[in-house]
């Protein structure tokens, strides 16, 4: 069956989602973008996803007007025309096309699409066994002005990924240019202290991630001391416990890096627990939603 999208204020047929040869996203990487999960058909934390590509058209003065309840509606929509239930989603915004040249100048037309896709979920086995990371040789700058927000700018991550699977790992710890550890390629890192929740300040130039966001708090709602901060990767290879989080794989445990066992019990007890926790709010989502949907 023809799956329908989203695009510049109608849903299309895919087949039909043509975008012009001038987008300055497709000629210039200039746009956004944010993926999340649907949960029987309700998207999760949609609102926060939106603040983000809103904070984040307003730094790079992109043109963003849709407010949180009508995308919630559209998505929602696509979700049922594409038969979806547990989805990923992706949001992507240019400042599209209309102007010439690297700095825009004069009007454009802002590029908005929503796809809706059937979930293809991480190997059940990995959350009982865990990933392994390696460290990327390629350093993050700490001055970098495009690490704190998701642009269409993505070859960086694209190399850095592509190098840690051709060496065997799942995934690559990216550090920054004073050596502290920053994140992974598309997730968050924690790591656990004798029973305290550390993950990477913001201020080493990070993505603020939605799901890091919602560990942090629950990690407050649940009487488990967390805390940012800025460290070294020796700190993570003595850590008790390490995790990844990010919208699509939600909480997943690591076990090796760099070849090197860590943690003393995969998945660790605080990784278990706070993993509970947050399915249980995907969970809370679905029947708060289905209870307004009467």
């Amino acid at each position: 069956m023809p799956s329908v999208i989203f695009l510049n204020d109608k849903i299309v047929e895919e087949a039909e989602g043509y975008i012009s040869t001038q987008d300055r996203g497709f000629l210039y990487g200039d746009g956004l973008f944010e993926t999340l999960r649907a949960y029987s058909r309700k998207p999760f934390r949609l609102e926060d996803h939106v603040a983000r590509l809103s904070n984040s058209s307003k730094h790079f003065d992109i043109s963003f007007h849709y407010p949180s309840q009508e995308i919630r509606q559209i998505i929602e929509q696509l979700l049922f025309r594409n038969g979806l239930q547990d989805a990923y989603i992706r949001m992507t915004l240019s400042r599209g096309s209309g102007t010439h040249g690297l700095i825009p100048t004069g009007t454009y037309s802002p590029t908005f699409v929503i796809h809706t896709k059937p979930l293809v979920p991480y190997p059940a086995a990995l959350y009982k066994t865990g990933v392994s990371l390696g460290t990327s040789p390629i350093r993050r700058s700490i001055t970098c002005p495009l690490s704190t927000h998701k642009t269409l700018n993505y070859l960086t991550n694209y190399l850095v990924k592509k190098e840690a699977v051709e060496k065997g790992f799942h995934d690559a710890i990216l550090l920054n240019t004073n050596g502290h550890v920053t994140e992974c390629v598309v997730s968050n890192l924690f790591l656990v202290e004798r029973g305290t929740v550390i993950t990477p300040s913001l201020k080493a130039n990070i993505l603020p991630g939605i799901t890091r966001k919602i560990i942090l708090e629950l990690c407050k709602e649940n009487g488990i001391h967390a805390s940012e901060d800025i460290f070294g990767l020796e700190r993570v290879l003595a850590a008790d416990e390490v995790f990844l989080t990010n919208s699509l794989m939600e909480v997943m445990p690591v076990s090796q890096i760099n070849g090197q066992t860590v943690g003393r019990l995969v998945p660790g007890t605080v990784t278990s627990f706070l993993h509970v926790k947050y399915k249980a709010l995907t969970h809370k989502n679905h029947q708060i939603r289905s209870a307004k949907s009467y």
